[in-house]
């Protein structure tokens, strides 16, 4: 067996096993007569009216998808520094400390959504809080396209992507799922191949419980993503082909108005995890260009290229080298990193029930009420 072939084993060789990985790490049990504080749900789209609430409520346990995708790893190699990561959505709420100086552009987001999205990418890290962005030295450029609800539409989305291009961006997270183009959208899409900026995607819109492809997910140049579930399936297949998939259930980030968190899914929340991805990429090579960015994450892809896991540690350390006699690309190690096994390439089987109380229903003594606290400090 070569030296490759046998550091892939080990490092993925006790993934399966891993179950406990998704879960928060409890820093300690809560009370028996406790009853723990649900955390709030941030949407895409809002329900009525009134804008987003804000959250009261911070974890301050790890979170599973930290495991699950080998992040803290990953950050060892490199943190986004020198990227900058446009969110085209709702607009990004920078009144959290997790996102104080790291927003351009920053404003009112009534929807909620782009601030939870930008919270994947690049939250800072705090006291007290278990939420570390994938990329926490990346910039993010705020390119609001939405309407009052979080709609929009191909012609916004194409807006967005000019504007965020325009802004100097690398990477750009359509924060929107669209499911029909325009000649304005294509050409948006032209524009960011031409100046070499990676476009990332969710695969999928929802529109009226059904699901559609979504653009410009379906275009080759655009990393298109789908959000898996606990279990690592689909939240939604058949309806696109999706190059990559990461976390898209039970997330946890920012919630607007304040230092407070919230949960919430979906291709869009996956798709953020691969552009945090992608500015880590980015910020340790930045001699690669959009295409070699894309490639390098979907063919480090876990299990296999095509639809495979995001694999942070394995897009910073493994690379391609030079063609083989039958003209294939062949695989080497960018990086001289342990040999131990990693957590988390693969999603491992949980328990509907046992989740929902580990991430919804966290004990008292890992959910902070902020409200207490600044009572207890006066």
């Amino acid at each position: 067996m070569s030296n490759g072939a046998e550091r892939e084993r080990l490092r993925f060789g006790a993934g399966m096993g891993l179950t406990a990985a998704l879960f928060l790490v409890a820093s300690a049990p809560a009370a028996a007569d406790e009853v723990p504080p649900a955390l709030s749900q941030v949407t895409p789209e809002l329900p009525g009216d009134a804008c987003a609430p804000s959250s009261e409520e911070t974890v301050d346990q790890e979170l599973w998808t930290e495991n699950a995708l080998g992040l803290s790893r990953a950050r060892s190699v490199s943190s986004g520094a020198g990227v900058t990561v446009a969110v085209v959505g709702s607009g990004v709420d920078d009144s959290s400390a997790a996102l104080d100086g790291a927003v351009e552009g920053a404003g009112e987001d009534c929807v909620g959504f782009g601030t939870f999205l930008a919270g994947v990418v690049a939250a800072r890290p705090l006291p007290d809080s278990g939420l570390v962005g994938v990329a926490p030295e990346a910039r993010v450029l705020a390119v609001p396209i939405t309407g009052a609800r979080g709609g929009a539409d191909a012609d916004a989305v194409a807006e967005g992507i000019t504007d965020a291009v325009d802004g100097g961006a690398d990477i750009v997270l359509v924060g929107v799922a669209v499911p029909v183009g325009s000649s304005a959208l294509e050409a948006a899409v032209d524009t960011a191949v031409e100046e070499d900026v990676l476009i990332v995607a969710p695969s999928t819109a929802l529109v009226q419980r059904e699901a559609y492809a979504a653009v410009p997910a379906a275009r080759g140049e655009v990393l298109g993503v789908a959000g898996t579930d606990t279990d690592g399936s689909l939240l939604v297949g058949g309806a696109s082909a999706p190059d990559l998939t990461a976390p898209g259930q039970s997330v946890l980030s920012l919630a607007p108005g304040g230092d407070g968190h919230a949960v919430s899914e979906g291709d869009t929340v996956a798709a953020a995890f691969v552009a945090g991805v992608a500015a880590l990429v980015r910020s340790h090579d930045p001699e690669l260009s959009a295409p070699q960015t894309a490639e390098r994450l979907v063919l480090s892809a876990y299990p296999r290229p095509g639809a495979g896991f995001v694999d942070p540690v394995g897009a910073l350390t493994r690379s391609l080298g030079p063609r083989s006699g039958d003209g294939v690309e062949e695989e080497r190690f960018a990086l001289d990193l342990p040999m131990e096994p990693t957590k988390g390439r693969v999603m491992a089987v949980v328990g509907a029930t046992a989740l929902l109380v580990t991430v919804c229903a966290v004990g008292a003594a890992a959910v902070r009420r902020r409200k207490a606290k600044a009572a207890a400090a006066l």
